[in-house]
């Protein structure tokens, strides 16, 4: 089994501390920082000039943008009044909230893009379920 990869900006507290309350709340989900050097081979060869985007990566799909978002929150079961605002906040609010918060606009890609088979090969590693064996006594 794999695990779904999301791409966050690693670079700034909250989004890691977000980062942690997905991994307790999704166990099929694996934050993984943009900046990181997985994450940016990956990008380099699924799109060639790494987009600064939200970026869900689930089994062969690159779900990126309000595409993304959308994924993620049906995913995490966020109540539907929560996931409905968001979605209808996200294509406005993105780039200022992009300049003030990380200091860049986001990537303006959305859309769900088929898995690049060479892109692939930079994320296996992460996307692999870790699991520690447990002896019965």
């Amino acid at each position: 089994m794999t695990q779904s990869l999301l791409v966050y900006d690693g670079s700034t507290d909250l989004f890691r501390r977000a980062a942690e309350t997905v991994t307790r709340c999704a166990t099929d989900i694996t934050p993984v920082p943009w900046e990181s050097d997985a994450i940016q081979a990956f990008l380099r060869a699924q799109f060639d000039d790494p987009p600064f985007a939200f970026i869900l990566i689930q089994g062969e799909s690159v779900h990126v943008g309000e595409t993304a978002v959308k994924e993620a929150l049906d995913g995490l079961n966020v109540a539907d009044p929560i996931a409905r605002l968001v979605k209808q906040l996200y294509p406005t609010a993105a780039a200022p909230f992009g300049r003030v918060v990380h200091g860049q606009v986001p990537a303006d890609i959305h859309g769900t893009f088929p898995l690049d088979e060479q892109a692939k090969a930079h994320i296996e590693p992460l996307r692999r379920v870790h699991t520690i064996p447990v002896e019965a006594e």
